[in-house]
């Protein structure tokens, strides 16, 4: 018998012997989120999980509360460290099952951590092969630990509540991949600015329940937290990002008798970089197409001249929020929208030569022009 005919005759048996390296599940802790903090003493990083419990979710089970034994379906551990694999290893030894950080998609930063710089963060993000780069990350005002603690009214985790949120796209959706590629060529990158709170819960019979949200925009230089921006310039700098699914803009005239809502739903942005005098001008561009939600005009003008006016009033609050946010991030010495990268991409001579003073030279020398197009649909009132 040929060579070739007897290891066919043995092939079937060889698929047959099994997996030489398989993990049961039931021997793992899937992290589904990570928060990370300043330690209590100088120079340590206190490092908190939410995982699943298994045994305790239940389907029809109500979102957040407990399965059998009226528990959380979900734990959260803390531990301290003097380094980020100091303080998972110090976890790891008191659990019974292995960390998989395969399913981790959200991490969330603490204030006091994120101004210290969260290069090692990265790095361990870097080096860990289960870790998913498309991971979302985002700052909490405060300690990261306190977002954990979220009431999730309609998911069954605090890190399903934080995932869903960023898959919204109503502002940042900042993954790791993101902090990575900017953190490596110098630039800047913004993430969502959390805001924790408490607020009665109807559902949970008028309970204070923590609460989180949005507050705005946390801005960074390589891994340093630099500064925030509010609500409307962190929208106008979220839609130059150009990953926004919708937004909406309301806009008054007549000294504030008169208004308008209008709700975006086909939002671009481009950006262009020339040279001026060897000078880098960028050229930011906002497009949006919307719909008209809501009107009040004191005066009752016709329909015309009424868009012409709404749309006035929208290409003037988008560019001025957008100039505003672009300003302050100049102040702080951010490149939250990596420009530094298309200069790279159009000039790589000018910027080999001004890349490691880009923090500096983006503060001081580069150029910004703002441009928008707005177009508002649907006038006319519905019978």
């Amino acid at each position: 018998m040929s060579t070739v005919r007897r290891l066919l005759l043995l092939l079937p048996f060889l698929l047959l012997t099994g997996c030489w390296s398989k993990v049961e599940i039931d021997e793992q802790i899937f992290v589904f989120a990570i928060y990370v903090d300043k330690g209590d003493k100088p120079g340590t990083v206190k490092l908190t999980i939410s995982s699943p419990l298994p045994n305790r979710m239940m389907s029809g089970q109500q979102a957040g509360s407990g399965g059998s034994g009226g528990g959380k379906p979900y734990a959260i551990i803390s531990k301290t460290g003097d380094t980020i694999p100091d303080a998972f290893m110090d976890l790891q030894k008191d659990l019974t099952r292995r960390l998989n950080f395969g399913h981790t998609r959200e991490i969330i930063v603490g204030r006091d951590y994120a101004e210290e710089g969260i290069g090692d963060l990265l790095d361990w993000i870097r080096m860990e092969p289960a870790f998913h780069i498309s991971s979302f990350l985002g700052t909490a005002p405060g300690k990261a630990r306190e977002v954990a603690d979220l009431i999730p009214l309609y998911e069954q985790m605090p890190a399903e509540v934080l995932r869903k949120m960023n898959l919204q796209h109503v502002m940042f959706s900042t993954t790791v991949r993101d902090c990575l590629i900017a953190n490596s060529s110098k630039v800047g990158f913004v993430t969502n600015y959390m805001l924790v709170g408490t607020q009665p819960t109807p559902s949970e019979n008028g309970k204070s329940e923590e609460w989180v949200g949005i507050r705005g925009a946390a801005l960074y230089q390589h891994d340093k937290f630099k500064g925030t921006l509010e609500a409307e310039e962190a929208r106008a700098l979220a839609w130059a990002t150009g990953r926004l699914d919708r937004l909406a803009y309301t806009v008054y005239w007549d000294k504030g008798d008169s208004r308008a809502s209008v709700l975006f739903t086909d939002l671009k942005a481009t950006k262009k970089v020339t040279l001026s005098d060897g000078t880098p001008r960028y050229t930011i561009t906002l497009t949006g197409f919307g719909d008209l939600l809501y009107k009040k005009d004191s005066k009752q003008r016709d329909e015309t001249e009424l868009n012409s006016i709404i749309t006035t009033q929208l290409n003037a609050k988008v560019k001025l929020d957008l100039e505003r946010a672009l300003h302050q991030t100049r102040q702080l010495g951010s490149d939250a929208l990596g420009l530094g990268l298309l200069l790279e991409w159009k000039y790589p001579g000018l910027w080999e030569r001004i890349r490691e003073d880009w923090t500096d030279y983006y503060k001081d020398k580069v150029e910004i022009e703002v441009k928008t197009t707005m177009n508002v649909r649907y006038l006319t009132n519905k019978p």
